[in-house]
């Protein structure tokens, strides 16, 4: 059976599918950085105990900017610098200056509008959460994932603060938290990428206890939950390394000595790694077999998640014999033709396909054509490069054909049975 060329970042998507694919359950530790949730961030509290300083004018940029700047200065001759409503007008000030891409001076701004909203209305006001998420968005425009990431641990503070670390309505919020720290490590942004890793491992686990606790243990809110465990819980198994020396400033750990400390904790997490994300992927299938309002085949679809995780761990015995249940599990629940020839009918890359580690720049407009087969066991044979550009860029070619020998696949089957697939024809595309 041979596959279309397929154009954009197939080995992009596959590998960063992560959190629909992969994901475990484990139980958060005592010395979670979720303990920060105690106590609002230092930057915090140095800010609001400094007085309110006003920012230099600066050059127009539209007549919205001057006229929010106009209606501030009236304000504040009115009412004071912290007089109620002019919080409203500064994010109008911010929003309109972050359209001009003038970041730094937006975030000046949102700050402003915050300090503020806490005198009006009190630290813990809920009313400054979009004036975070502002500033976050300009942040994350600047490149300063630090900041960002202070930030988003402080909503998550704030919001514990009003509701408690284990209320339901904290969900959104872990959901957004965990979501940062899971997309920070894929996309290297921080100091250190294993702590987002335990940061997103926890945080799903604490989900978890949540939804199981307030809506029952078969509650399909739990299944995002839980393919987000699965999915840091791949990340850890695959943990290789910082990217560049880690400079650690606000980690959330205590005590002696702490590269030790850190260590043990990732070894533990990583050690437990595969057992953690089957009984989240095993955990799945259960509330899918038990809520009635499941969607149709939902469990045998997640017992092929199941068998992809054997694969992924090598466990090829495993994994041939839980992909067969499930296969003849999709016909006895009425999962349609090609529902199951979508799972089934052709060799499918499971998420352990890395992009090329090359200056992104660089290799735009580049891709490479390859022909290769894949056996019953779910390895790439026979691997052909058919065709590269740019045509000179050797170091693409070699470093996709040993991607594919690496790379482990879910098999083709026919009538329950794993069989060899050949000449499927692939391009590889960097942008």
């Amino acid at each position: 059976m041979t596959q279309t060329d397929i154009s954009n970042a197939v080995a992009i998507g596959l590998m960063f599918t992560a959190s629909a694919l992969l994901c475990g359950s484990v139980v958060a530790e005592e010395n979670s950085a979720l303990d920060n949730a105690k106590a609002p961030p230092t930057a915090y509290i140095e800010a609001a105990s400094k007085p309110l300083e006003k920012p230099k004018r600066r050059l127009r940029r539209s007549v919205a900017i001057d006229d929010y700047r106009q209606r501030i200065e009236d304000m504040e001759a009115e009412h004071g610098a912290y007089g109620a409503g002019i919080d409203e007008q500064l994010m109008g000030l911010g929003h309109a200056l972050q359209r001009h891409g003038a970041h730094a001076e937006a975030i000046s701004q949102f700050r402003r509008a915050m300090l503020i909203n806490r005198v009006n209305e009190g630290l813990y006001s809920l009313n400054q959460v979009p004036m975070i998420e502002r500033i976050i968005e300009s942040q994350i425009a600047l490149n300063e994932w630090e900041g960002a990431n202070d930030n988003h641990e402080y909503l998550f503070w704030l919001h514990a603060k009003n509701y408690g670390e284990n209320d339901p309505r904290m969900l959104p919020i872990i959901n957004q938290l965990s979501s940062w720290h899971l997309q920070a490590y894929i996309d290297e942004k921080g100091a250190t990428m294993f702590e987002h890793l335990i940061n997103a491992t926890n945080l799903y686990a604490l989900a978890v206890d949540i939804i199981s606790n307030n809506f029952g243990a078969n509650d399909l809110r739990l299944v995002e939950a839980l393919r987000g465990l699965k999915a840091t819980n791949y990340y850890l198994a695959t943990y290789s390394g910082e990217p560049q020396e880690a400079i650690v400033i606000n980690t959330g750990f205590a005590g002696g000595n702490m590269s030790n400390e850190r260590r043990a904790q990732l070894d533990h997490y990583r050690l437990n790694s595969f057992s953690s994300g089957k009984t989240a992927i095993t955990k799945i299938m259960d509330v899918y077999q038990k809520n009635p309002a499941s969607p149709p085949a939902a469990s045998a679809k997640a017992k092929v998640e199941l068998g992809d995780w054997y694969m992924l761990f090598n466990k090829w015995h495993s994994a041939r014999k839980t992909y067969g249940e499930a296969y003849h599990a999709l016909w006895d629940n009425g999962a349609t033709n090609q529902e199951i020839d979508e799972i089934f009918g052709r060799p499918a890359a499971l998420p352990s396909l890395p992009l090329l580690d090359e200056d992104r720049e660089a290799l735009a407009n580049a891709y490479v054509t390859v022909s290769y087969d894949v056996t019953a066991f779910g390895k790439a044979r026979n691997i052909r490069i058919l065709s590269a550009q740019p045509e000179d860029k050797v170091s693409i070619r070699s470093r996709v054909r040993n991607v594919l020998k690496r790379a482990k696949f879910r098999p083709r089957f026919e009538d329950g049975e794993p069989v060899e697939t050949k000449g499927i024809v692939q391009r590889f595309v960097f942008d």
